[in-house]
């Protein structure tokens, strides 16, 4: 297949790392605290992640001039235009992206609401021009505290008309899921649903806690799930869906190689494994990347390409009636 030209879906793309490097050059410098560095490929050093690391602490540290780059409402909104250009320019013809308001208008005290306001203004030009569904996700970022996440979930009961999802992100070891029982009971009865982070970097009682008592449709990662067969089984039985992306998984040390992926072995499994790019900007990637790697390194076949793309599509949040337009227009191959 070419995998370029197959339309596709990307349920895991956080929209503070999926920023063009000329374009955070350029909002520093307009906002009057320009970066030292003045080309992309100097700045790639700071600003990007190209190899493994050894940690998810210390890739989520690289995110620091990425957050700054939100300087005022016109960017956040410039930032959301773009990131959908560019699901356009990879043929990714439904996405989600997500975004952690605490984390980004904390830098330049940006008001939540304005900052929403912005972002779904971008968003929807970004969809009208180039013919992408986009669903938003807001994220309680989990180190800022409890108040914190208490906070974004009120902000994201405010903005249904706009979000489809609430997400639990950021440094996972410390945050069990049990401790955000409270904050995720308080969305129950809203248009929102669940997805979280987990298993990216804890063990797999994280996402079976996540499952269990929280009650996540989808895990963010869920790398772990593949370490316990009941697990495994929960998540097959419960139809979670796994939002697993190779590069970051390797990047952040999820995985010690990229042969050692369980996304093939859990797809075996029947699990609904989807493939997408968490911070394309961050890594410099794409999802036709995401999808070589799974052919080239994990020997996914073309059924396991349609797999996984009819699990993205049955899995992402957006409406019914927007899933089956897009569909219908695009994702033929699917079915074929």
């Amino acid at each position: 297949m070419d995998l370029k030209a197959l339309a596709k879906v990307d349920l895991h793309r956080h929209l503070e790392g999926a920023i063009r490097l000329s374009t955070m050059l350029d909002l520093y410098r307009g906002s009057g605290h320009p970066l030292p560095q003045t080309t992309d490929a100097e700045l790639s050093e700071q600003a990007q992640v190209l190899r493994p690391m050894g940690s998810l602490e210390e890739v989520l540290s690289r995110f620091t001039l990425a957050q700054g780059a939100f300087v005022d409402e016109a960017a956040a909104e410039r930032i959301a235009f773009e990131a959908v250009e560019d699901l356009a320019a990879d043929n990714v013809r439904l996405a989600e992206l997500r975004f952690s308001p605490e984390f980004l208008c904390e830098p330049h005290g940006l008001h939540w609401d304005g900052a929403m306001a912005a972002i779904v203004r971008g968003a929807e030009r970004g969809s009208r021009e180039f013919d992408v569904t986009v669903g938003l996700i807001a994220i309680a970022s989990r180190n800022y505290g409890m108040a914190s996440a208490e906070r974004t979930a009120a902000f994201a009961l405010r903005h249904t008309d706009h979000l489809v999802g609430f997400d639990l992100a950021g440094d996972e070891k410390p945050y069990p899921p049990s401790l955000y029982a409270d904050v995720v009971a308080g969305l129950e009865g809203s248009s929102l649903k669940l997805t979280t982070h987990y298993g990216e970097s804890g063990p797999s009682e994280f996402p079976r806690e996540a499952v269990e008592a929280l009650g996540s449709l989808r895990l963010g990662h869920g790398v772990s799930v593949a370490e316990d067969p009941d697990v495994v089984a929960l998540v097959r039985e419960r139809g979670v869906a796994l939002e697993m992306c190779p590069t970051s998984n390797r990047r952040t040390h999820a995985v010690a190689d990229l042969a050692d992926h369980p996304a093939r072995r859990l797809l075996d499994q029947d699990v609904s494994v989807t493939i997408n790019t968490d911070n394309p900007g961050l890594f410099a990637i794409d999802l036709t990347n995401e999808l070589q790697v799974c052919v080239d390194v994990l020997g996914f076949s073309d059924d396991d390409l349609r797999r996984v793309t009819a699990n993205a599509l049955d899995a992402s949040f957006v409406g019914r009636a927007a899933k089956a337009d897009v569909r219908e227009r695009h994702f033929g191959w699917v079915d074929a």
